[in-house]
C-alpha cells in the first residue's frame, strides 16, 4: 500500500464554477461544509490499485485535488500485489462483467492468495488511518480490504464500477467470491443501479468526466490536425504543432496499420477502447466493412506492446489484425488501426482527444460495459454516437436525442446500418451532439460526485 501523490489543490476550481453556475456551485460547497463536519477533522480516503491508466484513476486525479480545494481533507492510496493476486483480480474483474475470462478457478485457493495480498496492504495502511477516516475502496481488487480496515476507521464503502445487464454464472461466481468480504462494508455504491444487489446498502454514483483534462479540453484546430497527423489519420500541415507548440511536440510514436489516409471530406468513425473481448474492436471492424459502403473507420486504442501484464490486448489486436487483412483492398483501405504509446500518459490523452474531436461519428460497440467513460467523452466533444444498448451506457444515452442506440450489441448488420446512416446524416446530427453535450454538463461532471458523496457519508 502507498500513498499516491496528487495536487494539493484543483487547478481549474474558477473555472469549473464558472462552468457549472453559481447554484450548482452553493450546493458543492455546501456539501463540502458537510463534509467536513461528517469527518470531523478525519480524511476521505479513496483506495485503488492503479495510479494510471482506467477510468477510475483519471477520476481521482481529478477529485481528490477537488475535495481539498473545497476543504475537505482527503487522500488516494492504491494496493499492491503479486503476479498471483492479479490473475485472481482479472478473473473477478471478468466475472463481473459476466464473462469467463481464462476460465480459471475462484476457489480456496485463490480466495487465499487475495487476502494475503490484501493482508500485507492492510499493515501499512493502518499507519495511515485515524479512526475518524472514511475509506471508499474501489473495484473487486480493495473488496477484501472492508473486512481488514473496518475496526481502523470510522466507515468503509465499497464502490463498483462494473456490472453486468443480465447476470449469468460467470457473475453469480465473482459476487459469490466477493459478498462475503462486504459484510462490514457500510455502503455499497454503483456506477448503475441494474448493477446492484438487492442490498438496503446500495447507492448509486455515476462517474465523472473531467472538463480541464488533457483527454477532454478544447484543442486549437492546429492541435487537432497534429494529433491526426501523429496517428495516420491526416497530414500535418507547416503551421500545425502539438500541445506544447513550436511543430511536433509527441514524443512517442503511434503504431499505424494504414493502406493510406482517409480521403480529403471522407467521413471518419472512431471507436477508442482497450483491445479486449467485451469492447469487441474486431467486430466494429468486420460491421464497418460488410455493412457500409462510405466513410473512414479507427480504432484507436492502447499499444499492447506498452501493457506486458495484460497479454488478452495483444491477442485482441491480432484478432484485429487478422480481421483487417482478410478484407479486400477496396474495404482494407477505409479501415486504419492506431496502438498508442502508454509511455506518456498526458501524450496519450491529447492525441485521444484530438481523434475525439476531429471524428464525424464515435462509436462504442461493447458486449458489456459498467459505465462507458469513453462515450461521454466523445458527448463531452458534442460528437454523435453510436453504441450499443449494454451497462451504463444505456444510462448515458437516450436513443435518437442525444446518441444511437442498437438493441443487441451482437447484431453486426444492425450496427453496421447505424452507422452508415449516422455517416448519411452528416450535420444533421448536430442537434444531437448538443444535447448529447448538455447531458454530461448537466450529470457527469464532479460536482455531482461531491453531492452524492456527502448523501452517502449521511452529511447532505
Amino acid at each position: 500500500m502507498r500513498i499516491q501523490p496528487v495536487a494539493d489543490e484543483f487547478a481549474h476550481l474558477d473555472e469549473f464554477e464558472e462552468l457549472i453556475g453559481p447554484a450548482r456551485t452553493r450546493r458543492m460547497h455546501e456539501c463540502a461544509r458537510l463534509l467536513r463536519e461528517r469527518l470531523d477533522g478525519g480524511v476521505l480516503w479513496h483506495v485503488n490499485s492503479t495510479a494510471a491508466g482506467g477510468g477510475v484513476a483519471e477520476m481521482l486525479h481529478t477529485l481528490v485535488p477537488l475535495y481539498r480545494s473545497l476543504g475537505v481533507r482527503a487522500g488516494w492510496m492504491v494496493v499492491g500485489g503479486d503476479e498471483e493476486f492479479f490473475t485472481v483480480t482479472k478473473r473477478l474483474g471478468a466475472g463481473l462483467y459476466g464473462s469467463p475470462g481464462d476460465g480459471g478457478p475462484l476457489g480456496a485457493r485463490e480466495r487465499a492468495a487475495y487476502l494475503r495480498a490484501l493482508a500485507g496492504n492492510a499493515e501499512p495502511a493502518r499507519a495511515l488511518v485515524g479512526p475518524r477516516d472514511v475509506l471508499v475502496l474501489h473495484d473487486h481488487q480493495t473488496a477484501g480490504l472492508a473486512e481488514l480496515l473496518h475496526d481502523a476507521v470510522s466507515a468503509t464503502y465499497w464502490r463498483c464500477h462494473v456490472g453486468v445487464d443480465e447476470p449469468n454464472a460467470a457473475a453469480d461466481r465473482a459476487w459469490g467470491f466477493l459478498s462475503p468480504l462486504l459484510d462490514r462494508a457500510r455502503g455499497l455504491v454503483y456506477s448503475v443501479r441494474r448493477h446492484a444487489p438487492d442490498d438496503p446498502r446500495v447507492a448509486v454514483i455515476p462517474p465523472f468526466l473531467s472538463p480541464f483534462s488533457e483527454k477532454n479540453r478544447a484543442l486549437t484546430p492546429e492541435e487537432a490536425r497534429a494529433c491526426l497527423a501523429h496517428c495516420g489519420l491526416g497530414e500535418a500541415r507547416g503551421t500545425d504543432s502539438g500541445p506544447a507548440g513550436g511543430g511536433s511536440a509527441f514524443e512517442h510514436p503511434a503504431r499505424v496499420v494504414a493502406d493510406g489516409l482517409p480521403q480529403p471530406g471522407e467521413p471518419l468513425l472512431v471507436q477508442v477502447s482497450r483491445w479486449d473481448l467485451l469492447k469487441d474492436m474486431h467486430g466494429v471492424l468486420a460491421a464497418f466493412a460488410e455493412h457500409t459502403d462510405s466513410g473512414h473507420l479507427a480504432l484507436v486504442g492502447p499499444d499492447p506492446g506498452g501493457i506486458p501484464d495484460d497479454v488478452e490486448q495483444k491477442v485482441w489486436f491480432d484478432r484485429c489484425l487478422a480481421v483487417r487483412e482478410a478484407l479486400p483492398a477496396a474495404q482494407r483501405c477505409r479501415a486504419t488501426l492506431v496502438c498508442l504509446s502508454m509511455a506518456d500518459l498526458a501524450e496519450n490523452a491529447v492525441l485521444v482527444n484530438g481523434i475525439q474531436r476531429s471524428a464525424d461519428v464515435v462509436l462504442q460497440k461493447s458486449l458489456a460495459e459498467g459505465f462507458g467513460l469513453t462515450v461521454t467523452e466523445a458527448m463531452w466533444k458534442s460528437k454523435p454516437v453510436v453504441a450499443s444498448a449494454v451497462g451504463g451506457i444505456r444510462e448515458q444515452i437516450t436513443h435518437g436525442h442525444d446518441g444511437l442506440l442498437i438493441p443487441d450489441a451482437t447484431d453486426l448488420a444492425g450496427f453496421g446500418a447505424l452507422m452508415g446512416a449516422a455517416v448519411a446524416a452528416g450535420p444533421q446530427l448536430a442537434p444531437l451532439g448538443a444535447r448529447a453535450h448538455e447531458r454530461v454538463l448537466n450529470d457527469y461532471l464532479p460536482d455531482v460526485d461531491v453531492v452524492r458523496t456527502a448523501a452517502l457519508l449521511g452529511a447532505g
